[in-house]
């Protein structure tokens, strides 16, 4: 059952494509959002690249939303240790008052923890799907996210395998 609002960053986004799970967002959330400054990042300036065309797609489909945030000014302030994307998933995710940002980044992590953000990574969208009863190889998804250069590190690969 979907139950969950999300936004997300670019670079899971584009971790979900290059593993070509991507669908797997709209079977388990119930909305899906991206701040401008992402589908801009993926479709407009990464035009021709890895994502640019799934997530046009999807956003065309409209399972995927692309949404303006309106606080310029506290993405401003995030500016100084975040990119634009990230500032406004996370001003995005509070001002929508959504569930999670799906945002693998530690710092982006960290900063969206300290206001209230609570996020999901790209393995944990992955184990939401499995829990869901969506059939995913679980340990191919995660061994092709480390081939396309997502850092998981041995410790976190083996506790993610064990459950």
């Amino acid at each position: 059952m979907k139950a969950f609002k999300v936004v997300s960053d670019t670079s899971s986004l584009i971790g979900l494509v290059q593993i070509n799970l991507l669908e797997i967002l709209k079977e388990i959330f119930l909305e899906i959002y991206i701040p401008s400054a992402v589908y801009d990042e993926v479709v407009i300036k990464g035009k021709g690249k890895t994502g640019s065309d799934e997530i046009k797609n999807a956003v065309t489909a409209g399972w995927l939303i692309k949404k303006s945030v309106h606080d310029e000014l506290a993405v401003n302030a995030l500016l100084t240790n975040l990119n634009k994307g990230e500032a406004e998933v996370i001003i995005l995710a509070k001002e929508l008052k959504l569930d999670y940002a799906i945002i693998d980044e530690k710092t982006a992590r960290n900063i969206a923890k300290l206001m209230n953000v609570n996020t999901i990574g790209v393995i944990g969208v992955i184990n939401m799907a499995v829990m869901a009863g969506i059939e995913i190889d679980k340990k191919n998804a995660i061994d092709q996210l480390r081939k396309v250069g997502f850092r998981i590190s041995e410790k976190l690969y083996k506790k993610i395998l064990e459950q």
